[in-house]
């Protein structure tokens, strides 16, 4: 008999999507699944959605609890999961009918730790655009080359999501309670306990964008966590992973641009102040490694370039880019 798999969905106010993904997943060709749905305390239809469900498919576990938002609650699951695996899905996006096959049977084949399946992003309001793939592939790293890869997201990126993980790789690990960018935080500590991660380039997840998520709606006032999860990372790879250094350069400057080019042009008091010129410091310290880093995606190549005409300039640009 194939190993029982836990699959853990937080649920917090996401009454409009959360049918489409928990079908999604009762539909999965691998069947030996544990489906727990951890009712992060939410305030809408969420709970009764999940109860009838529940009620449905006895593979599935419901979890009430207080809430303690996304990590605390993607811990709670762990915490009960029974399975060997661990699998992770957003209450908002959903999954291909192969999704749990095709990853287990990706980690299987190449006797890995981990594995990887291609996510397709799509904004709400409009539908994924699945292009078609000539020949199918998968690659395998080790710890040092996966780290890399998803720093720089040139097959995957740093979300817990489209992943697949032996479940002793969270021993000791958990996600960070009362962050943002939680997955960042985590990532790379579950990865440098591998001997082999695996990536596959079919498109099995659809990650939704919604108006009001974390990326559409950054603040650089309200949230500094994706500064101090890469510097955190930053620091991790210096004394552990020093031959993919300028990875992690990149993901430092990534969240130092993302955030200044954010940032109100107005500051109102001297820690604000200095919070900025910190972001900007980074930016210069940084922008002529990635203007000629080849694994750099070519969006913060051109942010790097323009940034050596100011920061009134770089600003300028890509509020010009972001309406295109």
């Amino acid at each position: 008999m194939k190993p029982l798999i836990t699959i853990i969905v937080p649920v917090y106010k996401v009454e409009k999507y959360i049918d489409k993904c928990i079908e999604s997943l009762t539909k999965q060709t691998y069947t030996n699944i544990e489906i727990i749905l951890v009712n992060d305390g939410s305030p809408d239809n969420c709970p009764s959605i999940c109860e009838k469900w529940k009620e449905k498919d006895d593979r599935i576990v419901l979890l009430n609890k207080e809430n303690g938002g996304l990590s605390d609650a993607r811990n709670a699951g762990m915490k009960i999961a029974k399975g060997d695996y661990f699998i992770f899905v957003d209450s908002d996006d959903y999954v291909s009918k192969d999704y749990v096959a095709y990853l287990f049977d990706m980690l299987e084949s190449t006797q890995a730790d981990m594995a990887v399946g291609k996510m397709e992003k799509f904004m709400e309001g409009s539908s994924p655009k699945v292009e078609r793939i000539d020949r199918e592939y998968v690659l395998t790293f080790n710890a040092t080359e996966a780290i890399q890869d998803f720093l720089y997201e040139k097959h995957s990126s740093t979300s817990a999501s489209c992943k697949i993980y032996k479940k002793e790789l969270f021993e000791g690990v958990e996600f960070p309670v009362g962050k943002k960018y939680e997955d960042l935080y985590t990532l790379y500590r579950v990865v440098s306990k591998c001997d082999v991660v695996a990536y596959g380039n079919r498109p099995i997840y659809y990650y939704l964008i919604r108006s009001n998520s974390i990326i559409g709606t950054l603040n650089p006032l309200k949230n500094r966590d994706f500064l101090l999860a890469a510097k955190e990372v930053h620091l991790y790879v210096l004394n552990h992973y020093l031959t993919i250094r300028k990875a992690a350069d990149f993901k430092l400057f990534q969240a130092s641009i993302e955030m200044f080019v954010k940032f109100p042009e107005n500051t109102d008091n001297d820690e604000t102040k200095s919070y900025k010129e910190e972001l900007w410091g980074y930016i210069k310290k940084y922008r002529l490694q990635i203007v000629l880093d080849k694994n750099c995606k070519p969006k913060y190549r051109i942010l790097a370039f323009v940034s050596f005409s100011g920061q009134k300039s770089l600003r300028r640009f890509f509020q010009f880019a972001s309406r295109r």
